[in-house]
């Protein structure tokens, strides 16, 4: 069975831990440590991407094996990047689809907007010739 190793900045949902065991047939998922996490969601805002960061991310992956599950999502750049290097390496990169459920609340002059997030599906990364 296939693991999957999340690199998000928050946990996963009940409703997304199901998705992973019923369509990616997962058996484990892994959380990077501590501070692999704070530096992933901390990416500096530089012209340069930080090469460690990368690096340590990839070193974080060293335990998978082909078919397994990493899901992604952050900073574009760094993003492209490691979704490239699983491809390469015969993993299956996701990234999650959701649907922004918006309600607003006017009081008097103050207009409140409140945006709930809901988890619709993981949607794989694909090259362009896997489209067309």
């Amino acid at each position: 069975m296939a693991k999957a190793f999340c690199l998000l900045n928050h946990s996963l949902t009940n409703n997304q831990i199901a998705e992973l065991k019923e369509k990616f047939l997962v058996s484990e998922i892994i959380y990077p440590p501590e501070e692999l996490s704070v530096s992933w969601s901390q990416i500096p805002a530089t012209e340069s991407l930080d090469a460690d960061i990368i690096k340590n991310v990839i070193a974080w992956l060293d335990n998978s094996e082909k078919n397994d599950v990493f899901i992604i999502q952050g900073e574009f750049g760094s993003t492209f990047i490691l979704v490239d290097y699983s491809l390469q390496k015969g993993l299956i990169p996701v990234h999650a689809v959701t649907k922004r459920v918006e309600t607003e609340e006017v009081n008097g002059e103050t207009v409140c907007r409140h945006y709930v997030f809901q988890h619709v599906c993981f949607r794989k990364y694909a090259r362009i010739n896997d489209l067309f």
